[in-house]
């Protein structure tokens, strides 16, 4: 990361985390309203929206997730009817693309998050008899797979002798076990009852360092941003670099403190470890409490050798617009240098329009002495009615060098979701533009179709036409592939049964010797032949063998 973006974006870090408990510490308070205090109440304000926001997001998707979490759930995908558009004259290549468009992807899954049971198998059919598929399965056990149309038995390992498999197939980092869904959604789903009061304190100490005569205020100012202007009051707060400083070394010494941040993390960090344990280097260390602790202090020492030797120029300057009701609708953070003439700007835009359009831009914009510039830029515009909307996301990404563009980059995307009954229907076109390489048409996805739910059987059901297309000038690049994706999915079903293993019917590979290798690859060796043979005018057709092997093999 460049030197000049770290302080920027630890200034970024900071407030928002310090204006998490600001809504509790001022919102209530009817003070006379100083400048300070009326950027402060539009901070508590910012930090309610922020927080009914997630709530809403999280309930939203507890609901949607609460089907895997709880229960055994059946899944069949079919991916068919591929359409390759490409101009050619080779034949073959001709041939290829009919056999392609009569073949379907067939992949069926069982899960059971709760129990740690996943059975998934992929199948490759052309007109519709089955060439080849695939097996894997897992409990909390074992891990097996097996490929039947090549071995008629099934490969699989204890988890307990993880360490075996490794040492003897030359595999490393095997986990020691696959995670539930469930497992990683405990460690990031932390209750607000646990947070607030520790960002609270966090609020607090960033309030009590703001001098009011490092905030101004303009209250008759206009807001304005893509097309838009809003009345709205213009607050501006100051940092000298020193101020900075100062600032930063006490977060750095309240988080090294911090036993009840400290408290409601450590159990966390003990269960990612767990689940991310595979035996390698790079695995998260083992810490005692005392060990988690020390790695705090350690952070303060850190954070305080960074913040003395770190560079800030002029200082820091933010910029927030917020309305009548103190909803923030923009936050510009600017860190400027002006003796080596840098310039970062970090930009947060969120505001509802008056035709009921949701706007969000995040918008960066680096610019160095020696003419370097970077922008990245995400533009969002959404509006909602009921359970419709329709908007687009736009991602635009430049890095210029003085007169030379080493990357301009734009991707756009435009959706469109409509409910009819227990119905929703879905249009999303997404165009990718690489503007530097002197591409003539953009790369255009789409995907189009109909999700339905049945609540009453306890079914999803997913119809998607998906298409591509590239440039239309270039003869060695397909014009248009297209295909269906059809998706149907079971909850609450009975629960998984994997593959009962004996000794007729799969190798332990932890156990397996020498000799037992031996004869299994001969016998891989003849059932890939045997499959070869069976499918010999297929490989034919697609050129993978000549013409007249069929008399050459045995």
């Amino acid at each position: 990361m460049a030197r000049g973006k770290m302080p920027l974006i630890l200034v970024l870090v900071v407030l928002l985390v310090a204006a998490g408990g600001l809504y509790s510490a001022y919102a209530f308070f009817d003070v006379f309203k100083s400048n300070k205090t009326v950027y402060l109440e539009a901070e508590a304000k910012e930090m309610q929206n922020f927080s009914e926001m997630i709530e809403e997001y999280n309930q939203k998707y507890n609901e949607y997730a609460k089907p895997y979490l709880e229960g055994a759930v059946e899944q069949k995908i079919e991916l068919s009817n591929l359409t390759v558009d490409m101009q050619t004259t080779d034949p073959q290549e001709a041939k290829i693309m009919e056999i392609v468009k009569d073949a379907k992807v067939v992949v069926e899954s069982k899960m059971d998050d709760k129990n740690k049971k996943n059975f998934l198998k992929a199948d490759v059919n052309i007109k519709n008899n089955n060439v080849i598929g695939v097996e894997f399965f897992y409990d909390a056990e074992k891990l097996g797979f097996g490929v039947p149309a090549l071995y008629n038995k099934y490969g699989y390992f204890n988890w307990k002798d993880k360490a075996v498999i490794e040492q003897k197939y030359g595999i490393p980092g095997i986990p020691e076990s696959i995670p539930s869904q469930k497992e990683y959604l405990d460690l990031i789903q932390i209750p607000k009852e646990e947070l607030q009061p520790i960002m609270r304190e966090y609020a607090m100490l960033y309030a009590d360092s703001i001098q009011n005569d490092q905030v101004s205020v303009k209250k008759n100012a206009t807001f304005e941003e893509a097309g838009v202007k809003m009345d709205a009051k213009e607050i501006t707060v100051t940092f000298t670099p020193e101020q900075y400083k100062q600032l930063m070394k006490k977060m750095a010494d309240k988080i090294s403190k911090d036993q009840k941040l400290q408290d409601l993390l450590y159990p966390r960090y003990q269960k990612l470890a767990e689940l991310t344990a595979s035996g390698s280097p790079e695995d998260l260390p083992k810490l005692s409490k005392e060990e988690f602790k020390k790695k705090f202090a350690e952070f303060k020492e850190e954070a305080d050798r960074s913040i003395d030797n770190g560079e800030y120029g002029d200082g820091i300057k933010m910029i927030v617009y917020a309305d009548k009701e103190d909803n923030i609708l923009s936050r510009t953070i600017e860190m400027n240098d002006t003796k080596s003439g840098d310039k970062n700007t970090l930009k947060l835009v969120s505001f509802q329009d008056k035709e009921n359009k949701d706007h969000v831009v995040f918008d960066v914009n680096t610019k160095k002495s020696d003419n370097m510039e970077e922008k990245v830029n995400i533009a969002y515009v959404n509006k909602k009615e009921g359970e419709n909307c329709k908007g687009n996301v736009k991602f635009t990404i430049v890095d210029k060098t003085g007169s030379s563009t080493l990357t301009d980059v734009v991707a756009e995307a435009d959706f469109a979701m409509t409910k009819e009954g227990n119905k929703q229907n879905q249009d999303v076109k997404v165009k990718i533009n690489d503007n530097e390489s002197g591409q003539s048409e953009p790369i255009v996805l789409s995907w189009k179709g109909t999700v339905t739910n049945n609540d009453k059987d306890k079914m999803r059901i997913a119809d998607y036409k998906v298409e591509m297309s590239g440039p239309q000038d270039d003869p060695t690049m397909p014009k248009k592939i297209s295909l269906d994706m059809k998706s149907n999915e079971k909850f609450n079903v009975a629960g998984v049964k994997l593959p009962e293993l004996n000794a007729q019917n799969s190798i332990n590979l932890a156990t397996m010797t020498d000799q037992q290798m031996m004869q299994i690859q001969q016998e891989i060796q003849q059932g890939s032949m045997q499959f070869m043979m069976k499918n010999i005018a297929l490989f034919q057709q697609l050129g993978i063998i000549p013409a007249d092997a069929g008399m050459m093999m045995p």
